[in-house]
């Protein structure tokens, strides 16, 4: 039983990122009820955005900031649609949420342009007061909707924070990157470029106060994402480029093939009728 949800994860993994959320609604149907909410939790499907309507700022929707059917926001911690008593993090780990969101929206233009959304989403370990372990979730979505196109980048860190000791923190980093590059509808026989990385980094840092998780955990992620993103780029992108190149190189030297072998035959057929007549000729 306990090995249904390792099962279905890496089935998803493995499956185009586009169709992710049809598979999580099939592969679910196997699963025990009492299973489920794990498995939405665990699984990676494409993020979503929502609007926070008091601050007038967006967000993303994740399992990690929802309760039943609503969603928290980072910014003013208030669910939408309003619920009562909905899960909310203890005061201290709500002033780190804060301010790595904060870290996070500078991060997110930096690196992805102004139209991208990044959230922040914590919640309280096992311990209770200053200094007791936390986990977290860095969200970030990058879509492009251009005249029929679906593009999109999605990068997802969870992350582990144990309890301080002798002056400093170990972290673990968690992290999923979701990549489509879909070309508009006027190209849909175009090749496209669809596909997930996951990695998983443990890392420890010093820790003097508790503002210090902000610079820990900003580094942690920026760190890892960035060797993400060169990974892609180099290995993934121009293994599809260089395949790309090979088959176009094919296709275009096909004509040229065609009419050589063409060449050829009519030099044959040419020769062969030559030596007809002169057979004909010696009779």
């Amino acid at each position: 039983m306990s090995g249904q949800i390792p099962s279905c994860i890496r089935v998803l993994q493995k499956t185009d990122p586009r169709d992710a959320e049809k598979n999580l609604s099939h592969l679910a149907s196997f699963v025990p009820e009492g299973l489920r909410d794990e498995l939405f939790q665990r699984a990676d499907v494409p993020l979503k955005i929502g609007a926070d309507k008091d601050e007038d700022r967006k967000y993303v929707l994740s399992e990690h900031n929802r309760d039943g059917d609503s969603y928290r926001s980072p910014w003013t911690s208030k669910y939408d649609p309003p619920i009562e008593n909905g899960l909310q993090p203890s005061d201290r780990l709500r002033s780190i949420e804060l301010d790595l969101n904060v870290a996070f929206d500078k991060y997110r233009e930096m690196y992805f342009g102004k139209s991208s959304v990044s959230s922040v989403y914590l919640w309280d370990g096992s311990g209770v007061g200053e200094g007791s372990g936390f986990a977290g979730c860095v969200c970030i979505v990058n879509q492009i909707d251009d005249e029929g196109g679906q593009s999109y980048w999605n990068s997802k860190h969870f992350v582990d924070a144990g309890s301080p000791s002798g002056g400093s923190c170990k972290y673990t980093l968690t992290s999923t990157i979701m990549l489509c590059i879909s070309p508009d509808d006027d190209h849909k026989s175009s090749t496209y470029i669809s596909g997930s990385l996951v990695r998983q980094n443990q890392r420890e840092f010093r820790l003097t106060e508790e503002k210090g998780h902000i610079v820990n955990i900003g580094k942690f992620v920026e760190d890892v994402e960035s060797e993400m993103r060169s990974e892609i780029d180099n290995v993934y992108i121009q293994r599809t480029k260089n395949v790309v190149q090979m088959v176009r190189t094919e296709r275009s030297s096909g004509p040229t093939q065609g009419q050589q072998h063409t060449k050829v035959l009519n030099e044959a057929v040419l020769a062969m009728a030559m030596s007809r007549k002169a057979k004909v000729a010696n009779k």
